[in-house]
């Protein structure tokens, strides 16, 4: 499996941010429509088996991969909360944001996932945790190292 997973993540590799195309992504089976690089979806799916073990009930996904022109609405949006266009790990199939109690510090699926998902390649990178630059609990990265 190592040598799938690693060629799924070399798949994405000549890509500039937001330019993937979208037959190179997978999306999970519990979050039609939702795409991320296919590695990031594997680890994905084997976490959410975890996760169901311990709530009962799937991962919320509300947000995956962004296209550049996606970035640019989500920045026009969000403001502050978005990163530059062509910066974010949304754009590199990277990264998701999660609904449902995952998406508040301090509860129970946020915790849970604090402490089960980097087992699977999943972060809830440090600018985004309580007292980061730009506390988003709900904002998860696969395989980013800072």
């Amino acid at each position: 499996m190592a040598q799938q997973l690693a060629a799924w993540a070399a798949s994405t590799a000549g890509y500039a941010n937001g330019t993937i195309p979208a037959n190179l992504l997978c999306a999970p089976s519990f979050a039609p429509g939702e795409l991320v690089r296919c590695d990031a979806a594997y680890q994905l799916e084997q976490l959410n088996k975890a996760y169901v073990a311990a709530f009962g009930t799937n991962i919320t996904v509300t947000s995956s991969y962004r296209s550049y022109a996606s970035q640019v609405a989500v920045k026009a949006q969000k403001g502050f909360l978005a990163a530059a266009p062509g910066t974010s790990n949304h754009g590199m199939a990277q990264a998701l944001d999660l609904g449902g109690g995952i998406s508040s510090f301090g509860s129970a699926q946020y915790n849970w996932m604090r402490a089960n998902a980097p087992a699977y390649g999943w972060e809830n990178p440090e600018w985004a945790r309580q007292g980061g630059s730009k506390p988003e609990p709900w904002h998860w990265e696969y395989g980013v190292t800072y």
